[in-house]
């Protein structure tokens, strides 16, 4: 079974503090930037939830076949990119980039914690 309360102390807490904390900056600088880093922090969240619960998931299983959860990942970052097509002049997509790639940093974080 998969353990929400792991997950968010792990990495959940992090992205709501962080989205919180850009949602103020973003309300007193209505940059383009901040929005699109608001975005994809918020896609890199539901990507990590996807990959945590596909890779608890595989461990549990005792099937040979394992998913990822690639396909629901790609999705999420294409909705994500989907709001830089429709709205390129108020949504900067280095910002959804960098938004995307924090949830990898926040799992070689804390992969380096475990190797203790």
């Amino acid at each position: 079974m998969f353990d929400i309360k792991g997950f968010f102390k792990a990495y959940l807490q992090y992205f709501i503090f962080f989205v919180i904390f850009l949602i103020v900056v973003y309300f007193f600088l209505k940059h383009e930037f901040i929005l699109g880093l608001i975005i994809g922090t918020i896609a890199s969240a539901v990507n990590l939830f996807s990959w945590e619960f596909n890779l608890n998931r595989a461990k549990n299983s005792e099937s040979l076949q394992l998913s990822t959860g690639n396909w629901v990942r790609y999705l999420v970052t294409i909705v994500a990119c989907c709001f830089w097509v429709k709205y390129p002049l108020v949504v900067d997509i280095i910002g959804i980039l960098v938004g995307l790639m924090i949830a990898y940093v926040l799992i070689m974080i804390r992969s380096l914690q475990n190797i203790d």
